[in-house]
Order: C-alpha cells, then sequence, then structure tokens
C-alpha cells in the first residue's frame, strides 16, 4: 500500500469543527513493506439493471439458513407499500412441538367461528334429527403448521453495493433498500376476535332466554336519533390517529408470488444479470478533496 502524497493530506484548519483541536497523526514511512507489491488489478463495473428491485433481506429472529425443508412455502407482496409476507413451515411432528398449543393456535388461521356451548347443542340437536343421533367421536383439530414473517423497513443510514466476481472482473449493483423479516402474530389478534364474537353471541342467546318476548317486539318500528359531528374536528382527529400512509397500506390487495431459492434455475437467471454487457470506462467527476468532505461530512470554509 502507497503513502499519502502530500496532496491529499488537508489541513483541520479549514474544517469549522471540534475536529479542529485533535491532535495530528504522524506517519511513519519505516512501516512500509517495500515486498508488499500489487499481485493484480481488478476492474470494477456499475450496473443498474436490477437496482431498483434489489433489497437486503434480514432475519434478526432466525439462526439457520433457508434449504428445500424450511424455506418459504408462500410469499406475497405489496409493491405500493414495500411490504412482504412470507410463510414458513412449522415441524408439527417435532418433539419440540406442542400439538395442544398448535391447536389453539391453529384457530386463527382460518375463518371458522368459535363453537360456544349453545352452537355445540344446536349441532347435536341438528344431528339427531337427521341421523337420529349425534355422533360422539373427536374430530381431528387442525395445527398451526406456518409462521408468517412480515417485514419492516430499515431507515437507509448509508449506501450498500451487491459484489459478484467473475473472471478477474467485479461487477456491483445499488441496493435498493433493507428490509428486516420477523414473526408476524396476526392469528393471536383473529383469535381474540373470535373469541369476542363468540362472547357476543352467548349474551344474545341469554338475552334471547331471559326475555321471551324481545323476538316480537324486533319487529317494531323504533325512533333513532341521528347527530352530526363536526366533519373538520373528526377528519382531523383521524388523521392524526391513523396517517394515510398506513391507511393506503392497510387497503391495498397482497399480490401473491412465487419463492426461488438459490438452487433453482429462476435464481441463476437473476444472479446472471448482476454482471453488465456495458463496460464502458467511467470517468471520475470528483476531486480529492470532495471525496474526502463527503465521507468526513464536515463541510469546508469558502
Amino acid at each position: 500500500m502507497a503513502a499519502p502524497s502530500p496532496s491529499t493530506v488537508v489541513s483541520a484548519a479549514v474544517f469549522e469543527s471540534d475536529l479542529t483541536t485533535a491532535p495530528s497523526i504522524g506517519f511513519d514511512s519505516s512501516q512500509i513493506d517495500e515486498d508488499d507489491e500489487v499481485l493484480t488489478e481488478i476492474p470494477v463495473y456499475l450496473n443498474n439493471h436490477f437496482s431498483k428491485f434489489l433489497y437486503v433481506f434480514q432475519y434478526p429472529l432466525r439462526n439457520a439458513p433457508f434449504n428445500s425443508r424450511n424455506g418459504p412455502v408462500a410469499a406475497r407482496v405489496k409493491p405500493k407499500a414495500k411490504m412482504v409476507e412470507l410463510d414458513l413451515p412449522l415441524d408439527t411432528r417435532s418433539p419440540n412441538y406442542s400439538s395442544e398449543r398448535g391447536e389453539d393456535f391453529a384457530m386463527g388461521m382460518n375463518d371458522k367461528k368459535i363453537k360456544t356451548a349453545y352452537d355445540k347443542r344446536m349441532e347435536e340437536h341438528e344431528e339427531e334429527q337427521m341421523y337420529g343421533r349425534s355422533s360422539s367421536g373427536k374430530k381431528e383439530e387442525e395445527l398451526l403448521d406456518r409462521m408468517t414473517f412480515s417485514s419492516t423497513e430499515v431507515p437507509a443510514q448509508t449506501k450498500y453495493v451487491v459484489g459478484a466476481l467473475r473472471d478477474g472482473e467485479l461487477h456491483l449493483t445499488p441496493v435498493r433498500g433493507t428490509i428486516q423479516m420477523r414473526p408476524a402474530l396476526k392469528y393471536i389478534d383473529k383469535i381474540d376476535e373470535k373469541f369476542k364474537a363468540a362472547n357476543k353471541r352467548i349474551q344474545d342467546v341469554e338475552k334471547e332466554e331471559d326475555d321471551p318476548n324481545k323476538k316480537a317486539e324486533t319487529g317494531k318500528a323504533q325512533t333513532l336519533q341521528v347527530s352530526m359531528k363536526n366533519a373538520e374536528k373528526d377528519g382531523a382527529g383521524r388523521r392524526n390517529a391513523y396517517s394515510l400512509a398506513v391507511r393506503n397500506a392497510e387497503e391495498e390487495a397482497w399480490q401473491p408470488v412465487v419463492y426461488y431459492d438459490e438452487t433453482t434455475q429462476q435464481a441463476e437467471m437473476v444472479y446472471d444479470g448482476l454482471y453488465t454487457q456495458n463496460k464502458q470506462v467511467l470517468k471520475c467527476a470528483t476531486s480529492r478533496s470532495d471525496y474526502l468532505e463527503s465521507l468526513s461530512g464536515i463541510k469546508r470554509q469558502h
């Protein structure tokens, strides 16, 4: 590695910062290894073919890479909201898997309502009417067999590129952004909603049993009073409580996509796209001092 020339040394006096009081660091030319020669020079090429679509996916809560057994079985995206969801399989035969808890959590993965004692009594009554008896056998319950990972966009702190080396050439593609994938526990919220709906059905049935005249009164006309809220205050409150970006993200429909791992032919085709065919020589329009200024983030005095 060559020593910096005098032209690359920037005086600290030109910076308007507390760094001007920092002590200078000397350079010992005796530490240069004259035998440490440059073995090869690698040309670098910039490729923008996938720069609009290339993202880095991080999994903070996973320490095992994907393979053919534990890779995503389904994927979907919201392009405008920049949201991604991946469904990862769960091994329901594992000795560490609780079938009892799996049955409970599976209720949040479907649209079936939670059966109350009244619902079960009604089903038994209907079975007796149709077949003359009620089935006493326990039905096989569904298990939670997948875990959904949802995306969170990481604010950009710097710029990243993906490098691909082939035939002594380094091809760099800028990364559009970084996304972190974490487990989404939406099924728990759905189970809570189902329990609330079941409790409401129980309360309705109990009210009907306590007041048998309620059904006859349901057909009577009732007077309703309608009050108008202040549109401006109401609109401002909604905007403050629920931002427009979140609303648009919720309203955008999920689009299913196909996940390909690195062993597939489709992944090989995408990987080949990281190598540019345009090998035009780029001319640097940035001086050394401007480059150092951009790295330090400190503005110089003019």
